[in-house]
């Protein structure tokens, strides 16, 4: 009689575990990977604020230009970009958001090149 009992509590937690739980874990966004989230991001809500990425970037160098006296492109722009996540990461290399923004600069800098 007590395995019995033992059995059923068991079932019992199972079924409370498996109805709780279960659901949520199924519900959950399955995680994209850093280049879905770049691309998400450079294609989306970014280009509706900043513009295109050709004039924003090349606003970018020419104030760059003007403050130091050297020229910058847009291109020189994405690179900056690009090592100053690099330097970030160095800090913390995990950092999810430095990730996808270096990731972001260099597909910004495959578009601007077309």
């Amino acid at each position: 009689m007590a395995t019995s009992k033992r059995q059923t509590v068991k079932s019992m937690l199972r079924q409370s575990y498996e109805a709780r739980v279960k659901p949520r874990i199924r519900m959950e966004a399955t995680p994209s990977s850093i280049l879905d989230e770049a691309k998400e991001i450079i294609y989306g809500d970014r280009e509706k604020t900043y513009g295109a990425p050709d004039k924003n970037l090349k606003m970018i160098g020419d104030l760059w230009t003007a403050y130091k006296g050297v020229g910058f492109s847009a291109e020189d722009v994405c690179q900056m970009m690009i090592l100053l996540k690099v330097a970030r990461l160095a800090n913390d290399p995990k950092h999810r958001d430095s990730q996808i923004d270096l990731c972001g600069y260099a597909a910004l800098m495959e578009r601007i090149q077309k």
